[in-house]
């Protein structure tokens, strides 16, 4: 596929939203070598765990994107500093609330998708398939 195999971080700046425009940027940049339906998927999926760790758990620590070695998948981890706060679906009960749709089109977009959590961090992650 010719892209890098490794992990490449974007550091957010603390205490201000999230630059969505300049992570979609930065996405399209690193992964310049995949199809452009990849990449539209990537950029959703990414915008919506960067929100959800935005305005549930205090912010994003850091985004990270690889292509791993001999898979036909992109990576997309997202660290905040909230470990025991799980994400989860909420039932909606305003079908017609901007709200409340993230992990749905999480669970739509990606082939398979996790948390883990450790001291201090948890990472929320998502494989999309390349197209």
């Amino acid at each position: 596929m010719g892209i890098t195999r490794t992990r490449q971080a974007y550091e957010f700046p603390t205490g201000t939203a999230p630059p969505l425009g300049e992570v979609r940027a930065w996405l399209r940049e690193r992964l310049s070598e995949v199809g452009r339906a990849t990449i539209a998927d990537t950029e959703l999926l990414t915008t919506e765990l960067v929100t959800n760790a935005h305005e549930h758990a205090d912010g994003v620590a850091e985004l990270r994107v690889s292509v791993p070695s001999g898979r036909d998948v992109v990576r997309v981890e997202v660290d905040d500093r909230r470990p025991r706060l799980r994400p989860y679906r909420v039932a909606k009960a305003d079908p017609t609330s901007p709200h409340g749709r993230g992990l749905a089109l999480v669970e739509a977009i990606s082939d398979r998708w996790g948390v883990i959590a450790r001291a201090g961090r948890k990472t929320v992650w998502a494989e999309i398939p390349v197209l």
